[in-house]
């Protein structure tokens, strides 16, 4: 007995170091399986909320290494000069409440592109953005476009237009932060390709994946999607079990397999979020981006005389 005492008082600094750190290795066991959410945060724009303090009224929040912008249409009026504004603001999109605790400084890089998918129009630098031609190529940058915090602020980016190139051009516009900045923006960035062409003659709303393609679907815990298009009326989403809707899409509440929201003439995308399903977690090991994409549908109903059918 007084052996065991013995080796008590001469061991137990070591047994209390060993409980320690049995102790720490179940605490951050535990933090890094709750940690380990390899998501990327969820973006939304124009309308709904999001937790990116980095939007536009057009542009959509991207990854950074992502390339495959959204198109968006614009309806513009038929007159001789067409004018829109780009917004790129430091907060999250339709709460200005929500602002970005830190300054923002970002490059915008726009680019003229032809419809056709030939040259451009012999005329393409009457183009301007804030009354500056387009040069060289059909493109324009812009650096060193400062959002300050303290208050939700934007920067303005007008574009004008002769009538007669609207259906002949499209604008590839990417807000891109710097890299004192990227951390900030979640690393991410603002994108989409303008159309002005056939807007009311196509009413239409599509979905897909925004995620990096880098990574196959299965190295993520959730997914970033965006269903964008154009016209007023109801749009359908509908996905297999394999997925679950973010509650932040509606309200907070549950919902499984399918949901209907309403769009007007002046929304031009939703995003919200898809999480695995943890129940079928192993639904999505080995699928590519094609066999995901399936998962989920989209369709739209116009609205017609003040109706959705």
């Amino acid at each position: 007995m007084k052996k065991i005492q013995k080796w008590i008082k001469q061991y137990r600094g070591a047994a209390v170091l060993l409980g320690l750190g049995v102790l720490t290795l179940i605490i951050y066991g535990s933090f890094a399986a709750y940690t380990s959410f390899n998501s990327v945060k969820r973006v939304v724009s124009t309308g709904t909320q999001s937790d990116t303090m980095f939007g536009s009224n057009y542009l959509s929040p991207l990854n950074l290494s992502d390339t495959n912008y959204p198109v968006k249409r614009i309806s513009l009026s038929d007159d001789t000069n067409c004018t829109f504004t780009v917004l790129v603001g430091n907060y999250v999109w339709g709460d200005e409440s929500l602002y970005n605790p830190k300054d923002i400084t970002y490059t915008v890089t726009a680019k003229l592109l032809s419809m056709d998918g030939g040259d451009l129009p012999a005329d393409y630098s009457s183009i301007k953005m804030n009354e500056t031609p387009f040069g060289d190529a059909g493109e324009l940058t812009k650096e060193n476009q400062k959002l300050p915090t303290g208050k939700a602020v934007t920067n303005e980016y007008k574009f004008e237009m002769p009538g007669s190139l609207k259906d002949k051009i499209k604008i590839q516009i990417v807000a891109e932060p710097d890299a004192s900045s990227k951390e900030a923006v979640n690393n991410q960035k603002l994108a989409a390709i303008l159309s002005f062409s056939g807007y009311e003659a196509v009413k239409n709303w599509t979905g897909h994946f925004l995620d990096s393609k880098d990574k196959n679907p299965d190295q993520y815990d959730a997914f970033n999607y965006e269903i964008s298009g154009n016209g007023s009326g109801s749009v359908t989403v509908v996905w297999e079990d394999s997925l679950q809707l973010s509650k932040w899409a509606t309200g907070g509440k549950q919902v499984n397999n399918s949901y209907i929201f309403t769009v007007d003439g002046s929304t031009t995308a939703v995003q919200f979020q898809f999480y695995r399903n943890p129940e079928k977690v192993s639904d999505l090991d080995g699928k590519a981006w094609k066999d995901l994409e399936a998962l989920v549908k989209v369709s739209f109903t116009e609205k017609v005389d003040g109706n959705n059918d």
